[in-house]
C-alpha cells in the first residue's frame, strides 16, 4: 500500500510538473513530447512520464497518436472557438447557479482571490513576453471561486479543462499588440461587480465578452504571424 501511494505521488508530481511547463509555453503546441528526454528532464523513469502524460492526453493538454507517440494539444481557431462556446454554456449555467447558491462567505473569498489576481504581476520583468506561472495560478483561482458554489463538481471540472485549453493558445499569443494593450484587469473587476450584484445575466454577459475577447485577440495574432511569415 505504501509502494503505491508513493507511486501515486511521484506520478502526480511529474504530472504538476509537466502540466505547469506545457501552460507556460515551454513548447508549442503541435510539438513531439520525447519521453526519453523528459524522463532526463524531470529526474524519473520514462515510466513515470509516460502515465503522467497519459493523464494528461485525458485532460485534453496532450495528444497521444498510436505509433507515433505524444503531442502537445494543437486546435484549430474554429475548434478553439467552439470550445469557447462550449465554455460559456456551461459557466454561463454554472455562474447563474453560484450567484444563486453562494453565501456571504463565498462573496468574501471571491474578492480575496480579485485581489489576489489583480496584485498578482501579469507578466514578470525577466520574461516580459509571457504570462507569468504565479498569475496564471491566480487566475484560474478567480475563476473556479466564481462558480464554486453551484455545487456541481462535473461542472466545474469541464470548465477547468477547457480553460486549460485557451491558456495554451494565449501564452503563444502573449507578446502580440492585441494582448499587450487588452484591458483583462478592468475585465475581472466587471465580472466580480456583477457576480457581487447577484446579477447573474449580467455575469454570464461578461464572463462571455471575456472569453470570446481571448479568442479574438488570439484570432489577430496568429493572423499576424502568419502575414509575417508570407
Amino acid at each position: 500500500m505504501a509502494r503505491t501511494t508513493q507511486w501515486d505521488s511521484l506520478s502526480s508530481q511529474i504530472r504538476d510538473a509537466l502540466r505547469t511547463d506545457i501552460l507556460s509555453a515551454a513548447w508549442s503546441p503541435g510539438t513531439k513530447l520525447q519521453v526519453a528526454q523528459l524522463s532526463k528532464r524531470y529526474e524519473t523513469s520514462t515510466t513515470v512520464v509516460r502515465e503522467a502524460l497519459t493523464r494528461l492526453a485525458g485532460e485534453q493538454l496532450v495528444t497521444l497518436i498510436p505509433n507515433r507517440g505524444f503531442f502537445v494539444a494543437e486546435l484549430t481557431l474554429d475548434e478553439l472557438r467552439d470550445l469557447t462556446e462550449f465554455r460559456c454554456r456551461i459557466e454561463g449555467f454554472g455562474i447563474a447557479l453560484a450567484i444563486e447558491r453562494g453565501d456571504l462567505a463565498w462573496e468574501s473569498e471571491l474578492i480575496a482571490a480579485h485581489h489576489m489576481l489583480e496584485r498578482t504581476p501579469r507578466r514578470r520583468p525577466d520574461d516580459p513576453h509571457h504570462i507569468s506561472p504565479e498569475w496564471m495560478s491566480a487566475h484560474q483561482a478567480f475563476h473556479a471561486k466564481l462558480l464554486e458554489p453551484c455545487q456541481i463538481d462535473a461542472l466545474t471540472d469541464l470548465a477547468a479543462t477547457l480553460a486549460d485549453a485557451t491558456v495554451l493558445y494565449r501564452q503563444w499569443t502573449a507578446p502580440s499588440q492585441a494582448a499587450e494593450q487588452r484591458d483583462i484587469e478592468a475585465e475581472h473587476a466587471a465580472i466580480l461587480q456583477a457576480a457581487l450584484d447577484r446579477d447573474p445575466v449580467l455575469a454570464e454577459q461578461r464572463l462571455r465578452a471575456h472569453y470570446t475577447g481571448t479568442v479574438e485577440v488570439i484570432a489577430r495574432a496568429l493572423d499576424a504571424s502568419e502575414t509575417e511569415a508570407v
